[in-house]
């Protein structure tokens, strides 16, 4: 079997890539944002726009929300990064030929049960 490291280093590479375009386009909208100030304005109806009612999330909780979200997918981003470097790494230290031996003891593979080893 011939498993080549280069395309799990290439995607991790990817992902590392796509983290660092995602996290400066959220920084670069919060700010835009930010800029706006209070824009909801001090009227009962841009209070109720921040707070929500009626038990309905506001401006504020949904942000807050957004903002756990993201930080949730940026940490994904990393440890499948990581992921891919470790699988990178195990496939060059496996012993390739033992693993070779084991799958051969295998039986055949059953066309009427497609999942293997089941039923």
């Amino acid at each position: 079997m011939e498993v080549h490291q280069k395309p799990f280093r290439s995607a991790a590479t990817a992902f590392e890539t796509e983290r660092s375009d995602l996290r400066g386009f959220v920084a670069a909208a919060a700010e835009d944002l930010n800029a706006i100030g209070d824009f909801w304005g001090g009227t009962q109806e841009g209070a109720t726009f921040l707070k929500g009612q009626g038990g309905g999330s506001g401006y504020e909780a949904v942000t807050g929300q957004i903002i756990e979200a993201i930080d949730v997918l940026l940490d994904a981003h990393h440890e499948i990064a990581a992921r891919l470097r470790l699988m990178a790494d195990n496939v060059r230290v496996a012993d390739w030929a033992v693993l070779a031996a084991t799958l051969s003891k295998l039986p055949a593979a059953d066309p009427e049960r497609p999942i293997w080893g089941t039923g």
